[in-house]
Formats: structure tokens, sequence, C-alpha cells
């Protein structure tokens, strides 16, 4: 009796195991196949189903017929049929796609290190110009001085190439040697300089000389980038700062995250940082909790090259009265962006919602104003903190009238 009631048992046990694993396996055949009805055209609408069959119907006479066959590249006609859909959304400069290679380098610039040899170039009259070493990299290193003009990498000529393609040639594999040609007082010398893995400047410092004001710049919003903010607000404090110019020039923007982080460094807690509406027109006020904001006075220095992130922060210091803008209208992104990850490593940057200032204002394509318009003279640029730190005060303003006018108004209040 015993010996048959454990055998009944038994057999309960099997097959509440065999029915426990066919419903695992019903539920992950019904996942794949839904997964694979998303990814397929039966996962669109019936109007976009229709416009795929036609793009297939064109391709297909491309393949059949066009005279250059051997011309023909899969990849990069699939990849300029995406991007001709990016075109058509008119997010012009922040929605787009990247392939695998871009990819990777967008997210790697969200990352506080990279490879390279330290130097920051800028174009003028045609000339790709080295603004300046950064501190202890290899190229500061190898000799390599400010107003050095690029004229060959790697014993190639780059005379023709603007700065952005001179600066894909010099970046390479960490510990590889890159040849340098540079032009000083019409002399051509030749540097020889091995990548590295380096720190990005996120945040850097320097005391106006002779006063209690500091210029912070703030270069990006990567990872981390308000922690690294906290830190270097605490230093200069710590060497006698009492008021700040927070420089967000030619800040390109980042992690929107971050942005919130660094700005409620400033605002005191229950303050709007910005509004977010998203696809369906509804909208999120983002606002600090429980924070302790540094309490002394600013001023925020923009220009056209301050985006997304940047004028986030921008935003918001101006609308609750926080700080005066000063400089040039900002950029004037205005999105919020997602990535999405495509199946050979390629992706799309995808604005999934808008955002408005704390008081409501729209500044997609229109950027933010400053309060105070400045324009940098003919032969000015803006100069950050590591340039600036051997310089006199007379110094500085000579070659940046903008951060003077921002030391000007901090000194009125």
């Amino acid at each position: 009796m015993w010996n048959a009631t454990t055998n009944k048992l038994d057999r309960r046990v099997v097959l509440v195991r065999v029915l426990a694993l066919l419903v695992v396996v019903l539920t992950l055949m019904l996942a794949a196949y839904l997964y694979g009805r998303s990814q397929s055209p039966a996962g669109i609408s019936a109007e976009n189903r229709e416009g795929v069959a036609l793009y297939a119907e064109a391709l297909k006479v491309v393949e059949d017929d066009y005279v250059g066959q051997e011309e023909l590249d899969p990849q990069e006609q699939t990849y300029g049929a995406i991007e001709g859909m990016i075109d058509t959304l008119g997010d012009e400069g922040h929605t787009r796609f990247l392939d695998p290679q871009e990819a990777e380098k967008s997210r790697e610039a969200l990352d506080s290190t990279y490879v390279g040899i330290g130097i920051r170039l800028d174009e003028r009259d045609g000339e790709a110009v080295v603004v300046a070493p950064a501190d202890a990299s290899p190229a500061e290193q190898a000799g390599i001085e400010s107003g050095d003009v690029i004229v060959a990498v790697d014993g190639e000529s780059v005379k023709e190439e603007d700065t952005e393609e001179i600066g894909k040639r010099i970046r390479g594999p960490e510990g590889s040697t890159v040849e340098l040609t540079v032009l000083r007082d019409e002399e051509e010398l030749e540097f020889s300089v091995e990548r590295a893995e380096l720190e990005v400047p996120v945040a850097s410092w320097n005391l106006i000389p002779g006063t209690g004001v500091a210029h912070l710049r703030l270069a990006s919003f990567s990872e981390n980038s308000a922690e690294k903010l906290k830190e270097t607000l605490a230093t200069a404090q710590e060497a006698g700062a009492q008021s700040f110019v927070l420089d967000l020039r030619s800040n390109p923007g980042g992690l929107v995250e971050q942005a919130e982080e660094a700005a409620a460094q400033f605002l005191p807690a229950g303050s709007p940082i910005y509004v977010r509406r998203d696809a369906r027109g509804e909208e999120e006020t983002t606002v600090p909790e429980g924070n302790e904001p540094l309490d002394a006075p600013l001023v925020v220095l923009v220009d056209k090259g301050s985006s997304s992130s940047a004028e986030i922060m921008a935003g918001a210091l101006r609308d609750n009265g926080r700080a005066k803008v000063v400089g040039e209208t900002t950029f004037g992104t205005g999105t919020v962006l997602d990535e999405y990850p495509l199946s050979d490593g390629s992706a799309m940057l995808l604005a999934v919602a808008e955002w408005l200032t704390p008081n409501g204002d729209s500044i997609r394509g229109s950027g933010i104003e400053p309060d105070v318009e400045v324009e940098l003279g003919e032969d000015q640029e803006p100069r950050t903190p590591d340039e600036t730190k051997d310089l006199t005060r007379e110094e500085i303003f000579a070659e940046d009238t903008q951060l003077e006018r921002a030391f000007e108004m901090l000194q009125e209040e």
C-alpha cells in the first residue's frame, strides 16, 4: 500500500513538472513570436507596411536593372534609407542615425575618459591650430605648444582637411604612436606622440587674479559630471572663491539626468528645472529634492555652441531668477534623445520628448536668448580656466570680452 501510494505521488509530481515545462516552452514561443512581429513589417501600421513594400519594390528594380551593379552596397543603401526617413522628421542636428562606429564613439563621448594625445584644435584662417595641450598630456610632454599649426599626420599632409577629419587621424589605439608635423614660427617641427587614456576635464576652475570671482567651466554632461562639478565648487570655495561665472560655452550637452543634478546644486529644493512634454502632449515638471544649493552670486556664460543639457541648465538658472545669462543665443536643441540600438550595432538617436524652460518657453530651433548679449571680438575665442592660469586679469579680459562682462556683472551686485 505504501509503495503504491508512493508511485502515484511520483507520477503526479512528474505530471506537474511536465505541465510546468510545457507552460514555459509555450510562453517562450509566444514571446519569440510577438518579438518577431514587432520587428517585422507586420508589426507596423498598415500605411507604413505599404511604404516598406514600395521601398522593396524600388530596391528590386535597382538590383535587377541598375547599370553599375558592381557599385551597389546593400548596407549603404539601407543606411541611406534610414537617414532619409530621419531627415523627414525635421529635428535637424539632434535626431540622427549612427553607423556602428559612430554609435560606439557616441557612447564613448559620454564617458569621462578617452584615448588620445590631449590637444584641442581650432580652425583659424583655414588652418588647424592647437589651442592648448592638456596639462601633463602626451602632447604637452612631447613639446607641442599653443599656436602650433598641424600640417601633417603620419607623414600625410592635412592642409586641405577640416579639424574634425584631422582629429580622427590623430586618434587611435592606446599605446600606439602618431607622427605630427607642426608649423611654429614658419619652421616645421616633427613630434612623435604616444596615445594614452586621458581623463576629460569635465569641470575646471580658476580664480580671476586679485578677486574672489571664480571662472568655473563645465565642458559637458557626461557620466559623473554633476559630482565632478560639486567637487570643483568645493575646491574653489576653499581657495577663496565667493562668486562664480559658470561657463557653459561650447558645451554640447549630454545626459539629461546630469543636467538635473548639476542645476540642483544652485537651486533651492522645489525649484522647477524643466518641463518635459512627451509624444502624447503630456507634461511633467522636474524638480530637485533634498539638495543643499550653493548660495553665492552667479552669472552663466553661453554661446551658439551651448546645446541640449547645457540649455536645460541655463534655462533653469535664468527662469528661477538664480543667475543672469550672458553671451550669445544658444543652439536651440529643445528635445530629449533616447538611443535605440539596431541589430547590426548601428543606432538611432531619436527625440522622444520636447523640453520647456520652467517658464514654459520652447527653445527648439530658437535657443535661449541671453539677458546680456555679448559677442567675442574678431580675434577672440572662449578661454578655459586651464588656458588662463598664468595670465593677468588684463590679459584674460583682452582675449575674452564675454568673460569680462560676466565678471563686471558680478562686481556690480
